[in-house]
């Protein structure tokens, strides 16, 4: 069955709508006419416009926090030779994030450890000028923001080819991997953060190239900029993030009671001179926690740097608390954030 003109002119109407680039419909006409011809444009383009005007009418690319919803999503067909995606959560967002590779997943764990607020997987860094990134939470805050420049623009002034999808006149949709809210110098911020291995962007130009599209679009919008490539990771910390980190559902339930709060001070106190294990159950007790919940509790405060504890070495319930948590923090922020983070 061919496809609705309307259906993409409607898409493009949803996305203009809701502060999305979605100007595509003209590169039809663009086409044709660069042709000087009567020759249509190829079923090939045509087919790309279609996907990208069904995406953008499915709202993706688009949303904020628990709404957000990313440009590319884990799909069975969709693997790499490099990586494997992996679909799970980090304690952030009331939702599963779609991570394209092991890196994307620790780094984000780690963000979110550090007290992000808001993650958006695989951000589209759309061609054309379009809203800030930084709209959609606050309609008044929203009118301070200057409409962000598209990457074409940004990819021309730098020198470096934009692309189009293979065999088409469709500008690419580029995205940044992990665009996270975080608290930096005393305000909230932008921070996006590219995700490439260090073999890989050490061989590949192109790769050099999209790190640095990345980071002049975050210069463009405010945001701040980081490459990971995974080599400095501690493996240690990562496995404890991974058996700490809280379910959405119970972070939001407890982080501000004063049940958390109690339950935190008992523990320092009992901690100085009893196991971990011990100190939790007794914490536990004292606040009126039953046994599994004590320790979701102790848990919770170690993520929410509640409790102090060094999670570089591996947590060990029937011995002493080991100390030091303040420090893994402040190098884990030095490194992502520079120095002046507070």
């Amino acid at each position: 069955m061919p496809i609705d003109p309307f259906d993409r002119l409607r898409a493009n109407a949803i996305a203009a709508e809701a502060g999305y680039s979605a100007p595509y419909l003209y590169l039809l006409d663009d086409e044709a006419q660069a042709s000087r011809s009567t020759q249509h444009p190829t079923a090939h383009t045509r087919r790309k416009l279609d996907q990208v005007s069904r995406a953008i009418r499915s709202g993706y690319g688009q949303g904020r926090g628990d709404t957000y919803q990313p440009w590319i999503r884990i799909r069975k067909n969709f693997s790499s030779p490099t990586s494997y995606q992996v679909f799970d959560s980090v304690g952030l967002n009331a939702r599963n994030h779609h991570f394209l590779s092991q890196l994307e997943f620790h780094t984000a764990l780690l963000i979110s450890y550090l007290g992000a607020a808001e993650l958006r997987e695989c951000l589209p860094l759309w061609p054309f000028e379009h809203p800030h990134p930084e709209t959609g939470l606050d309609d008044d805050l929203d009118l301070w923001h200057d409409p962000a420049p598209g990457l074409l623009e940004i990819a021309k002034s730098a020198g470096i080819e934009h692309g189009n999808f293979v065999g088409t006149t469709v500008p690419y949709i580029a995205s940044i991997d992990l665009m996270f809210r975080v608290r930096h110098a005393r305000k909230w911020r932008l921070f996006g953060i590219s995700c490439k291995p260090k073999d890989i962007t050490e061989q590949s130009t192109r790769a050099q190239e999209r790190i640095e599209l990345d980071r002049l679009y975050c210069t463009a919008v405010g945001a701040h900029h980081h490459h990971e490539d995974g080599s400095s990771f501690n493996t240690e910390l990562i496995l404890q993030l991974r058996s700490l980190r809280p379910t959405v559902s119970f972070l939001r339930a407890h982080q501000r009671t004063n049940r958390l709060q109690d339950f935190v001070g008992k523990f320092n106190d009992y901690a100085n001179d009893r196991f971990v294990s011990d100190a939790a159950l007794a914490a536990g007790q004292e606040v009126g926690l039953h046994r599994d919940d004590a320790f979701a509790f102790f848990r919770l405060g170690v993520w929410l740097h509640l409790i102090d504890i060094d999670l570089t070495q591996r947590v060990q319930m029937r011995k002493p608390i080991k100390r030091g948590g303040a420090s893994v923090i402040h190098a884990l922020k030095t490194h992502y954030l520079g120095g002046n983070h507070a």
